[in-house]
């Protein structure tokens, strides 16, 4: 269990918040693990879920690319909990998530998905690996509204992924009922443990 208690979703009263716990049953990313315990601080809920759909699932970058800098993230920082996640909306190979890692090398990834993880390697590890080289290839497969918001998504998952991870959160913890947004192998723990 997590470090930090989870709200009883069926404790909650606003309708938005309500909403939000909602679509994470449907959707499953966000989970609901970890959206039980942003909960806590209904305010973080609310702008926590703002910020998601105008970054992630909306804004000017395809979402393809946010979700692939997501996932390249969380399995950096060798969190379980968020690389077995995925978002549907995003239409990705499980080949795509397994090649985010030795991207350079990748025979799948495209150049504008190489320059994104690029960056995504940079914000996490080294900010001094975003050199010339780098924003050239950025500047040349991005624009500049696109380079912002994804250099915001990926400041955000970063911080929002290693917090998560000291919290111990597992999935199935609070919901054993659906799998959504689970890879298959996160799926199949899910449904040891009903």
């Amino acid at each position: 269990m997590s470090r930090i208690s989870y709200v009883d979703p069926d404790s909650i009263t606003d309708p938005e918040l309500v909403a939000y716990l909602e679509a994470s049953r449907r959707h499953g990313t966000p989970r609901l693990e970890s959206q039980a315990i942003r909960a806590h601080v209904p305010e973080v809920l609310r702008t926590f879920n703002q910020t998601w759909q105008k970054t992630f699932r909306e804004g000017v970058l395809d979402h393809s690319v946010k979700e692939l800098a997501r996932v390249f993230i969380a399995k950096t920082l060798e969190c379980g909990y968020c690389a077995g996640q995925r978002s549907h909306q995003a239409e990705l190979s499980e080949r795509e998530f397994d090649e985010v890692i030795e991207f350079r090398e990748s025979t799948v990834l495209s150049d504008r998905e190489k320059a994104a993880l690029l960056f995504a390697e940079a914000i996490a590890w080294d900010p001094a690996m975003a050199d010339d080289a780098v924003w050239k290839q950025l500047h040349t497969h991005f624009t500049e509204p696109e380079i912002v918001e994804l250099g915001y998504f990926i400041g955000l998952t970063m911080g929002q992924q290693k917090f998560l991870k000291t919290l111990g959160i597992q999935h199935g913890d609070l919901d054993r009922d659906t799998t959504a947004g689970l890879t298959e192998e996160a799926a199949d723990r899910v449904r040891t443990l009903s």
